[in-house]
């Protein structure tokens, strides 16, 4: 149906850096994205726009690639461009979830209608909290760390709990 598309593109957008070198590059999860989404934008508007914005994603990752190997000169620029692709990233996101919170609805699945709304709130808050934490390091830097650590792992828990939830959508909606 997509939705494992879906579950192994959230795989690739866990951060799993070697000296500097991302071992699941994001590019591939938003193309596994794209082509999820492509098979499921019949199905809801939500996807329609998710797959729109994984294109974007797409390009911008691509972009994020060649970044880690050319630095741009200015770290305003790259300030820039992550808050932009933080926010692109959680329009995505919020996409995905309310389409399956909406077919789920239109199954009659109300638990599993909450469970994917449930989780875009609890993607959003740990993802506007890394945000933060990233822009107060510089003037707590001591708490900054703590904090990094707990959000790290809250990030790769959120990313399971997504991969989960595309799991149960291609589970439970494909009836």
């Amino acid at each position: 149906m997509g939705f494992l598309h879906l579950f192994w593109g959230f795989l690739f957008l866990i951060d799993i850096r070697i000296n500097g070198f991302d071992v699941l590059p994001d590019v591939i999860g938003y193309v596994l994205f794209f082509v999820g989404f492509l098979k499921l934008e019949g199905k809801s508007e939500h996807f329609r726009k998710a797959k729109n914005m994984s294109v974007i994603l797409i390009f911008f990752s691509a972009l994020m690639l060649i970044f880690t190997w050319m630095p741009p000169q200015s770290w305003l620029f790259y300030f820039l461009f992550n808050v932009v692709l933080y926010f692109l990233k959680l329009y995505l996101i919020f996409q995905m979830c309310n389409g399956i919170s909406e077919l789920a609805g239109r199954k009659g699945f109300h638990a599993f209608q909450t469970k994917a709304i449930q989780r875009w709130r609890w993607y959003f808050v740990i993802a506007t909290a890394t945000f933060i934490v990233v822009l107060v390091a510089p003037f707590v830097p001591l708490l900054a760390v703590f904090l990094a650590i707990m959000l790290i792992l809250a990030s790769i828990v959120i990313h399971i709990l997504m991969m989960m939830l595309t799991w149960e959508a291609e589970r439970v909606l494909h009836r």
